[in-house]
């Protein structure tokens, strides 16, 4: 059963669809945390068929700004952004009655995933991060450059509209004059990294443009908990999409090694 809602966050609301596993109805929620394009709809079919493989309930919302919920606000984003994203989850968590939950994480979706690890460790219990970013390289902000050049001549702005309609000039200004900015260079979540406790999968594409496998090698360096990590051949950076079958297998390795409670 897909339950579909707004959720009321002091001036604003995000637009949520949360599906019942039928046979564990229970806690925890497997929680779906988009990329800085994203939304619920272009997670396709994805969360229904991960959530069938968890045996958990889905639970997939828009950030503001993004897809049905409500427009940014006025202030600009600062270099914590993806901080105070991690304390929006919570708030949205408890809102929809959540007391745990797996988070699955894409590009900037899979940062807040684990900072809120990082930070609400009781309320958190596995993380999947795919495409992760943990600190900035000059090859990520190389193709954000690229991107914003090439969406002046492409049809990806039109594309970003069938999802977001009238915020998508925004959302789409906000993410490379972030990623560009000076005041953006030294960002890092490093030093949140030894503060997570529950067992998570990083896994990025072969031919992510965006990232180097340094990524990876940061999460191996600084955490302590339990960590699996992979490169998926053929894939970019959205492994799910541009290798569906080794992602899976690897997905579902990862929960059946684990117990969620």
């Amino acid at each position: 059963m897909k339950e579909i809602n707004e959720l009321a966050l002091d001036d604003y609301s995000v637009y949520y669809e949360k599906t019942e596993y039928p046979e564990n109805p229970e806690e925890p929620v497997l929680i779906f945390l988009h990329d800085s394009w994203g939304c619920v709809g272009m997670w396709g079919d994805f969360p229904e068929k991960l959530m069938k493989i968890a045996g958990l309930n889905a639970f997939v919302y828009d950030r503001r700004g993004y897809g049905r919920s409500s427009p940014f606000g006025t202030a600009q984003r600062d270099k914590n952004y993806l901080h105070q994203e991690a304390g929006e989850l919570i708030r949205v968590m408890d809102k929809a009655n959540i007391r745990k939950a797996v988070l699955y994480g894409h590009s900037d979706g899979a940062t807040i995933a684990l900072i809120a690890a990082a930070k609400y460790p009781e309320r958190i219990v596995a993380v999947i991060a795919e495409s992760t970013h943990t600190f900035i390289e000059e090859k990520g902000k190389t193709a954000v450059l690229e991107s914003r050049e090439r969406a002046k001549h492409n049809s990806l702005l039109q594309t970003l509209e069938k999802y977001h309609g009238d915020k998508t000039g925004e959302l789409f200004r906000r993410w490379h004059e972030t990623w560009l900015s000076d005041n953006f260079a030294d960002w890092s979540i490093i030093p949140l990294l030894c503060d997570i406790q529950c067992p998570v999968l990083a896994f990025r594409g072969m031919n992510d443009p965006y990232d180097t496998v340094e990524q990876q090698n940061v999460l191996k360096s600084e955490m302590s908990s339990p960590l699996t990590t992979a490169v998926i051949p053929d894939a970019g950076h959205s492994p799910r999409i541009d290798n569906e079958t080794v992602t899976m297998k690897l997905i579902k390795s990862f929960l059946s090694c684990n117990s969620f409670e």
